[in-house]
Protein backbone atom coordinates (compact mmCIF):
# COMPACT_ATOMS: atom_id res chain seq x y z
CA UNK A 1 0.00 0.00 0.00
CA UNK A 2 1.30 3.57 -0.73
CA UNK A 3 1.43 6.15 1.40
CA UNK A 4 -1.45 8.09 -0.56
CA UNK A 5 -3.52 5.18 0.32
CA UNK A 6 -2.35 4.83 3.74
CA UNK A 7 -3.12 8.54 4.22
CA UNK A 8 -6.58 7.94 2.48
CA UNK A 9 -7.34 4.54 5.05
CA UNK A 10 -6.34 6.87 7.93
CA UNK A 11 -8.76 9.53 7.09
CA UNK A 12 -11.43 7.16 6.32
CA UNK A 13 -11.28 6.09 10.29
CA UNK A 14 -10.61 8.77 11.65
CA UNK A 15 -13.72 10.64 10.13
CA UNK A 16 -16.37 7.57 9.81
CA UNK A 17 -18.61 7.95 12.79
CA UNK A 18 -17.44 10.79 14.51
CA UNK A 19 -18.92 14.50 15.01
CA UNK A 20 -18.54 16.98 17.24
CA UNK A 21 -21.71 19.28 18.85
CA UNK A 22 -21.61 21.32 15.64
CA UNK A 23 -19.59 19.72 13.75
CA UNK A 24 -16.68 21.96 13.70
CA UNK A 25 -13.74 20.28 15.89
CA UNK A 26 -14.16 17.52 14.11
CA UNK A 27 -13.73 19.23 10.73
CA UNK A 28 -10.34 21.03 11.84
CA UNK A 29 -9.34 17.82 12.85
CA UNK A 30 -9.94 16.19 9.46
CA UNK A 31 -8.21 18.42 7.59
CA UNK A 32 -6.05 16.83 5.08
CA UNK A 33 -3.31 18.38 6.77
CA UNK A 34 -4.11 16.99 10.25
CA UNK A 35 -4.62 13.82 8.83
CA UNK A 36 -1.72 13.52 7.16
CA UNK A 37 0.41 14.65 10.67
CA UNK A 38 -1.39 12.30 12.44
CA UNK A 39 -0.17 9.97 10.00
CA UNK A 40 3.34 10.52 10.24
CA UNK A 41 3.22 10.17 13.82
CA UNK A 42 1.12 6.67 13.68
CA UNK A 43 4.08 5.73 11.26
CA UNK A 44 7.35 6.48 14.24
CA UNK A 45 7.69 3.50 15.88
CA UNK A 46 7.61 4.56 19.61
CA UNK A 47 4.20 6.90 18.74
CA UNK A 48 2.23 4.55 17.01
CA UNK A 49 0.19 3.12 19.29
CA UNK A 50 -0.04 6.83 21.61
CA UNK A 51 -3.63 8.38 21.14
CA UNK A 52 -2.79 12.19 20.08
CA UNK A 53 -5.53 14.27 18.43
CA UNK A 54 -4.17 17.28 15.74
CA UNK A 55 -6.26 20.39 15.39
CA UNK A 56 -5.45 22.83 12.85
CA UNK A 57 -6.52 26.07 13.79
CA UNK A 58 -5.74 29.01 10.71
CA UNK A 59 -2.32 29.27 11.99
CA UNK A 60 -2.07 27.11 14.87
CA UNK A 61 -1.25 23.68 15.34
CA UNK A 62 -2.89 22.04 18.90
CA UNK A 63 -1.68 18.75 19.87
CA UNK A 64 -4.14 16.81 23.08
CA UNK A 65 -3.91 13.61 24.34
CA UNK A 66 -2.17 11.33 25.73
CA UNK A 67 1.06 9.47 25.77
CA UNK A 68 3.40 7.26 28.25
CA UNK A 69 6.85 8.79 28.61
CA UNK A 70 7.95 13.27 28.32
CA UNK A 71 10.04 11.42 25.67
CA UNK A 72 7.21 10.60 23.41
CA UNK A 73 5.34 14.23 24.06
CA UNK A 74 8.65 16.18 22.96
CA UNK A 75 8.59 13.84 20.03
CA UNK A 76 5.51 14.18 18.65
CA UNK A 77 5.68 17.81 18.97
CA UNK A 78 9.26 17.56 16.97
CA UNK A 79 7.74 15.40 14.31
CA UNK A 80 4.71 18.13 14.25
CA UNK A 81 7.44 21.22 13.52
CA UNK A 82 9.38 19.01 11.51
CA UNK A 83 6.20 18.11 8.54
CA UNK A 84 4.33 21.60 8.82
CA UNK A 85 4.67 24.71 7.55
CA UNK A 86 2.71 26.01 10.71
CA UNK A 87 5.22 28.04 12.96
CA UNK A 88 2.44 27.74 16.43
CA UNK A 89 2.33 24.43 17.71
CA UNK A 90 0.58 24.39 21.09
CA UNK A 91 1.48 20.64 23.07
CA UNK A 92 -1.41 19.67 25.09
CA UNK A 93 -0.29 15.98 25.30
CA UNK A 94 -0.78 14.74 28.45
CA UNK A 95 1.73 12.11 30.09
CA UNK A 96 0.33 9.10 31.87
Amino acid sequence: MNADSRYLVLWLMLTSGCAGFDGSVMARQDTAEAVRLKAVLLETEDLAGSAINITIDESEILLEGFVETATQRQRAEELVRENSSVDDVSNRIVVK
